[in-house]
């Protein structure tokens, strides 16, 4: 009996050690001396772009709000039929790319950008899409709304036969929905631009997208373009004694949520010469705050951005009459980020912002510092009167 017992335990053992050094070797195929080059990727801390002789590998870390370790893999390729094999984890996907599904219109912003609009079948969402060109592709029932997060329509998605489905979480959920599509056949990858701290961190998720579309030389052009124009405006905001107190925001019933200190957000304030009232925050992800609370923080500021669908002062009161006595209200500095808006209430912003973030950049100098700039004429946001 207890020779059977060894015997068994060194059977075990032996498979472990066999499923050790397959992995090993599997993983060998991403050797430095195997690998061209790696992307030069400069704000963006989401995601990696690894070139090798014949196909590309990319990573993406963390891709959801309290994520911790949590890795996907893909290898891209134009001819799948000849290339070794991969760890498990590793997701092949040919291409590129012709036919995909956007979960979020942040994608459709990026695939424009690529001129790529043609590939696009189907959105989550197809209302609050703003494009013009991908609206009139709606309207003519070429692209259609797929659902969102629990009512994601599974069945339509496959019918669409999509090389690839875009997709994104806040939690962990997404994990579910790109199992269910992965069983029915359907490549996806994760996409967390919106996790990204700074804006053109935001921006350069271009080049990932742009890899399923073998378009990473005019990925990498328009990102540097874009780059050099952020970068001129923040120098005219560098070393200002004088920035004034901003307020982001509405409250949510009883809550208010406020980007966290080293957000997306804060970031913009800061390089637009403004001091945001939580940049002390170490969070990148939203805060939920008591509304006393910002209330008492918030009503001395200078500057008040982002109200969500407010149009017109008389709005902000219905929330709350108390906003009556916020400097910005009484001074008439109150800005918001809808002056782009479809008539289904999908706000520009939201969509074509995230690959321009010079515009936005732009529009928030003009409102803090309108003296720094020849031309003050807004594009994303608007005097709130």
């Amino acid at each position: 009996m207890r020779n059977i017992t060894i015997n068994y335990i060194l059977f075990i053992l032996l498979i472990l050690c066999s499923c050790k050094e397959k992995t090993s070797q599997n993983e060998n195929v991403f050797s430095k001396a195997n690998s061209l080059l790696e992307c030069d990727i400069k704000y963006a801390k989401g995601f990696k772009i690894e070139h090798y002789a014949n196909f590309k590998l990319i990573t993406i870390t963390d891709p959801w709000q309290g994520a911790k370790n949590i890795q996907y893999r893909y290898v891209l390729a134009d001819d799948i039929s000849g290339l070794p094999r991969f760890p498990d984890d590793i997701k092949l996907i040919k291409t590129p790319v012709s036919r995909v599904v956007c979960l979020s219109t942040t994608h459709i912003a990026f695939i424009d950008i690529l001129n790529k609009n043609n590939s696009i079948v189907g959105v989550s969402g197809t209302q609050y899409v703003y494009n013009p060109a991908v609206r009139n592709e709606i309207n003519n029932h070429k692209i259609v709304d797929v659902g969102y997060d629990n009512n994601l329509n599974y069945e339509l998605i496959a019918s669409l036969k999509p090389d690839l489905v875009i997709t994104y979480g806040v939690g962990s959920q997404v994990a579910g929905y790109n199992q269910k599509l992965s069983e029915l056949g359907i490549n996806t990858v994760i996409n967390a631009e919106y996790l990204e701290e700074h804006p053109l961190g935001k921006l350069e998720w271009i080049k990932f997208i742009a890899t399923f579309y073998n378009l990473g030389d005019s990925a990498s052009d328009y990102f540097n373009n874009v780059e050099k124009q952020y970068n001129e405006l923040v120098r005219l905001t560098s070393g200002l004694e004088k920035k004034p107190e901003v307020l982001i925001g509405m409250p949510w019933k009883d809550t208010w949520y406020v980007p966290g200190g080293k957000s997306y957000m804060a970031k913009l304030v800061e390089d637009a010469g403004g001091d945001y009232i939580w940049s002390d925050n170490e969070s990148r992800e939203s805060l939920a705050l008591d509304i006393e609370r910002v209330f008492a923080l918030g009503q001395n500021a200078e500057i008040w951005l982002n109200t969500g669908s407010i149009n017109n002062k008389k709005e902000i009161l219905t929330i709350d009459e108390r906003f009556q006595r916020f400097a910005p209200y009484k001074n008439g500095h109150i800005f918001n980020n809808n002056n782009r808006i479809n008539n289904f209430g999908g706000i520009d912003y939201w969509e074509s912002g995230i690959v321009n973030p010079h515009v936005i950049l732009h529009d928030m100098i003009s409102i803090f510092h309108p003296e720094l700039l020849t031309d003050c004429k807004l594009v994303y946001y608007k005097a709130i009167d």
